[in-house]
């Protein structure tokens, strides 16, 4: 029997309850604390706050904050953006290399092949040489 089976072969499938979802409430706090709103604006911007005092806000936020299924939510929303960020960067990444590497193969003027040559082998080694430089910048600082 492995992890994703339970007996008899039949696959294992886990039933989401509905109280095991967040609330719209809850996860319109969720977005905006993983957008990076402190608790109580979230708290605020989510729920209908109006009436109540600053310290009132301030620990029914942190107590929604707390809540295992929203404090879930956050991460994964948070692991979203994060991926997004990653995804966009390597993407940006390709298009600047491949622009370069068509410049160096039919730009008009022999000034420009080898500036983008320049430009082309710098991008090619420039994480290595972050890495050094970091490593090299801790082992100084201990």
């Amino acid at each position: 029997m492995t992890d994703k089976t339970k007996g008899k072969g039949k696959p294992y499938l886990k039933v989401v309850r509905d109280t095991d979802r967040l609330t719209a409430k809850q996860e319109a706090f969720a977005q905006r604390v993983a957008a990076g709103a402190v608790l109580s604006d979230a708290y605020r911007d989510s729920y209908a706050a109006d009436n109540m005092t600053d310290k009132a806000v301030w620990v029914e936020a942190c107590r929604l904050a707390s809540n295992p299924k929203v404090t879930l939510r956050v991460k994964a929303i948070q692991a979203e953006i994060e991926a997004d960020h990653r995804t966009r960067a390597a993407r940006r990444e390709a298009f600047v290399l491949d622009r370069l590497q068509k410049e160096c193969l039919e730009a008009e003027t022999d000034g420009a092949r080898v500036r983008a040559l320049e430009l082309l082998g710098k991008t090619a080694y420039s994480p290595i040489r972050s890495r050094l430089s970091r490593t090299g910048t801790r082992r100084r600082q201990n």
